[in-house]
């Protein structure tokens, strides 16, 4: 759907109920009207408002299932007493009114995730990134639209049932969705002009570094939930991070606050390479070298199983193989946590990425590096439980974020428009 104008806003009484019921689940009238503060006749008229744009529904109260409980509106009678009336009104939001999409759009994969307006995902794609994919601006932006037309086929939806996309990208990002020059080219390539593509087909449109798409699923749903002072930190294929200082995202004049290339000044650090590719990396310079003796689980992987979640599955500190590896890393992430550390002051860190799941005694020793080195209390560290999608996962929340904004508008326009076709 091509966008042209910006909608209207709705009444304030409608958005305040549509506040309420984006997440509320199923929900009475009173219960809006309790939460919004709104009056007992705004609250109705709101909630018929949203129906008659298809954006909620009023569930049936008759027809009860065997044994269900049947809520009853009370009303008061002349001389004090209460007697049972009609059953209350019963609503929800109509998930299915709309699509939202989240995007990882990283270096080596591209992950589409497509979702209704409740979160629930309805399809998942993954395909690779080819290094002309990445040289290429106008092949990595066809790239997106690709990955977006194909997770919405599998999901059996349109492309004009989008409301919002929320696209994360290797690269610093500012509040306008905008990546600034990078000497090598890398973050122009990583983001070429993809906010300016977004907003040309879709409602509305959300582009931002990666990691800070990784914080935002933290803290709505992750491992950060409740903290107001953390940092993100991406650990597989490369190191990135976002920050979240007193409650909100901090971007810098660039959108470069936590981009981590700094951490090539760091002894011990060295670079931005992940832990994950760190791993396979010192792996393959080991088989290569003749360390790994033929009877070794490594020795049995094969060439497409060669992977850093398989590597550092089978690692073990004791075994004098892997244990110099574990020790490499653990030392590397205590050093990388203490910087972290030392320059935002968070309560936690959380590492996030599909290679955490395997960390389990690499952070052993960063806790204790971490602990050994600071000057404030130390943050927790914590693994995140969203595993390798948490960026799409990101990125369909700011989409609900953004839709919620505009969703009433946006299917009021829509519905004009279809009754104008109508009468053609």
């Amino acid at each position: 759907m091509s966008v042209t104008e910006a909608p209207a806003k709705p009444p304030a009484s409608t958005r305040a109920v549509l506040d309420f019921a984006w997440d509320a689940g199923k929900f009475r009238a009173d219960d809006a009207i309790a939460a919004t503060g709104r009056t007992r006749s705004t609250v109705p008229a709101a909630l018929d408002s949203l129906i008659d744009i298809g954006l909620g529904e009023e569930l049936p109260n008759g027809r009860q299932a065997p044994g269900a409980r049947v809520e009853m509106a009370l009303s008061t009678g002349s001389r004090g007493g209460s007697r049972l009336g009609r059953p209350a009104r019963r609503f929800q939001l109509r998930a299915g009114a709309g699509v939202v999409i989240g995007v990882d759009a990283g270096w080596a994969h591209l992950t589409t995730i497509a979702a209704d307006l409740s979160g629930h995902q309805l399809a998942r794609e993954e395909v690779d990134v080819t290094e002309a994919d990445r040289e290429s601006p106008d092949r990595r932006r066809d790239l997106v639209l690709t990955a977006i037309d194909g997770v919405l086929a599998t999901a059996g939806r349109a492309v004009d049932e989008v409301v919002s996309v929320g696209l994360g990208v290797p690269a610093p990002v500012n509040g306008q969705g905008i990546s600034p020059p990078h000497p090598l080219h890398f973050w122009e390539h990583m983001n070429p002009g993809l906010q300016a593509t977004l907003d040309e087909l879709f409602p509305a449109a959300r582009v931002e570094n990666d990691a800070a798409l990784a914080t935002i699923a933290e803290g709505a749903a992750g491992a950060a939930r409740g903290y107001q002072n953390f940092v993100a930190v991406l650990v597989g294929r490369r190191l990135g991070a976002a920050v979240f200082l007193e409650g909100q995202i901090v971007r810098g004049a660039h959108g470069a606050v936590g981009e981590l290339g700094g951490l090539s000044l760091v002894a011990g650090i060295g670079n931005t390479t992940g832990l994950g590719t760190r791993a396979e990396e010192w792996a393959a310079t080991a088989l290569a070298e003749g360390r790994i003796p033929a009877d070794h689980p490594w020795a049995e992987l094969g060439a497409d199983e060669f992977t850093a979640e398989n590597l550092l599955a089978s690692a073990r500190l004791d075994d004098p193989v892997t244990g110099p590896l574990l020790t490499e890393l653990g030392l590397t992430l205590g050093r990388i946590c203490s910087v972290l550390a030392h320059f935002y002051d968070p309560e936690a860190i959380v590492l996030c990425g599909a290679v955490t799941g395997a960390l389990t005694e690499v952070l052993r020793i960063a806790r204790w590096y971490a602990a050994q080195e600071a000057q404030v209390p130390a943050p927790a560290i914590l693994v995140s439980q969203l595993g390798g999608d948490v960026v799409a996962i990101g990125g369909l929340s700011a989409a609900r974020d953004a839709a919620r904004q505009i969703v009433v508008p946006t299917l009021l326009a829509r519905q004009q428009q279809e009754a104008r076709a109508s009468g053609e």
